[in-house]
């Protein structure tokens, strides 16, 4: 599966909870947020300086074993944890300047660690450099995605795991392709005093809040990717800009 490259080299971020005005929230059916690995939770310690791949990378990256491998805990080899057999399939864990860390097959059976560059093949010439520019792009996402902000060059997927999903939405095709647009509306609550009555049917002052309009906020997207931001009277953009790396295909 083809990772699509898009980003400008500026991006325009707005941050949601600092437009809207007191008493005024975005109104939305839930919140969708994107499952990402907690390592400090993990009994795994990441090694230092490692990529990995998991929560990062949507499928699983398949290479190949040519030979019988020693496969090590760590990448200071401080435990060897048997040999890998050779002609065999493995999943790619993550990648380090020395050493790949996968899961395959030993004789004791499924094993996960660290082994030799040598042993294995199956990986583009491209990729460890490939992988570190999407690495670079994908911590800046998802500290977008923390902070609930929106930024040029996000995907679909990305705004709805950032700020949930629009109010509104819709789509048009032509000769230049796909364009989307997401409309997220902020309402103001407007007291309104009436006359009720109690339990003895004497008049009382009541109050109701009713929800107004107050603004919105339109995102655009072009092929996929944020292509603009526009906001209405009622909200106020935060004009700050950032450099977001260029994604580019890991195959």
């Amino acid at each position: 599966m083809k990772t699509q490259a898009f980003l400008t080299p500026l991006c325009l971020v707005f941050l949601v909870s600092s437009y809207l005005p007191a008493e005024a929230q975005l109104r939305r059916p839930g919140f969708v947020t994107i499952k990402r690995e907690d390592r400090s939770k993990s009994n795994l310690i990441p090694e230092k300086g490692a990529i990995y791949l998991d929560g990062m990378v949507a499928d699983k990256v398949i290479v190949r074993i040519t030979k019988i491998a020693p496969i090590y805990s760590t990448l200071s080899a401080d435990r060897w944890m048997g040999n890998l057999l050779e002609n065999q399939n493995a999943e790619l864990l993550a990648v380090s300047e020395k050493a790949y860390r996968v899961r395959g097959k030993a004789k004791q059976g499924q094993v996960a660690g660290w082994v030799s560059k040598a042993a294995v093949t199956g990986l583009p010439e491209t990729f460890e450099e490939n992988l570190k520019n999407y690495y670079e792009r994908y911590e800046v996402v998802e500290e977008l995605i923390e902070n609930h902000q929106v930024a040029l060059g996000m995907t679909v997927e990305e705004v709805v795991a950032s700020i949930g999903p629009p109010d509104k939405r819709s789509s048009k095709v032509n000769g230049e392709g796909r364009t989307d647009s997401l409309e997220y509306i902020s309402y103001e609550r407007i007291p309104q005093t009436g006359i009720g009555y109690d339990s003895f049917g004497h008049p009382i002052p009541v109050t109701q809040y009713v929800e107004v309009e107050s603004g919105r906020v339109t995102i655009d997207l072009t092929n996929n990717t944020v292509s603009s931001i526009q906001e209405s009277e009622g909200i106020d953009l935060a004009n700050y800009r950032i450099n977001v790396p260029t994604l580019v295909y890991l195959f």
